[in-house]
C-alpha cells in the first residue's frame, strides 16, 4: 500500500512540473528571446524531473518513448503535457529565423509523441489532431 501511494504522488508531482512548465512557457514575455526560455525550461526539468531538452532527445532517439514510460513513470497525461511544452518551445524557435532547424527538431519530436498517444489511447483530442496537422504540413 505505501509503495502504491508514493508512485501515485511521484505521478501526481510530475503531472505538476509538467503542468507549470508548459504554463510558463505558454505564457513567455515578449521580451524574452528564445533561448531565454529554452534555458528556464532545461533549468526546470533538471530540476524537477533530472534531464533536460538535449538529455530528453538524446535518450528518446537512443531508447524511444518506453524507456519513459517504463523508467520514468510517463503516462500518456505525462507525454502529452511534455509533447506540449515542446510544441510551444518549437513556436518560439520557429519565429526566430536563426533558429528554424532547432524548432523543427521539437516540431519532429513532439510529433513523435503526439502520435504514440493518438495510438495507444482511446481518447480523441481535436487540439491534439490539429497540432499533428499543423506539425506534418511544416516538416513536408
Amino acid at each position: 500500500m505505501f509503495n502504491q501511494d508514493y508512485i501515485m504522488r511521484q505521478v501526481q508531482q510530475m503531472t505538476q512540473v509538467l503542468s507549470r512548465i508548459l504554463e510558463q512557457v505558454i505564457k513567455k514575455d515578449k521580451s524574452q528571446t528564445a533561448a531565454e526560455i529554452v534555458s528556464y525550461t532545461n533549468e526546470q526539468l533538471k530540476e524537477s524531473l533530472g534531464f533536460n531538452l538535449e538529455e530528453f532527445s538524446d535518450t528518446l532517439e537512443k531508447k524511444g518513448l518506453n524507456h519513459f514510460i517504463k523508467e520514468r513513470n510517463f503516462n500518456n497525461e505525462h507525454l502529452n503535457i511534455f509533447a506540449d511544452v515542446l510544441y510551444e518551445l518549437a513556436e518560439t524557435y520557429f519565429k526566430d529565423s536563426n533558429k528554424i532547424d532547432e524548432g523543427l527538431k521539437l516540431y519532429s519530436q513532439s510529433l513523435h509523441i503526439y502520435e504514440f498517444i493518438e495510438e495507444s489511447e482511446n481518447i480523441y483530442s481535436i487540439d491534439r489532431n490539429l497540432k499533428i496537422i499543423k506539425i506534418k504540413g511544416l516538416l513536408k
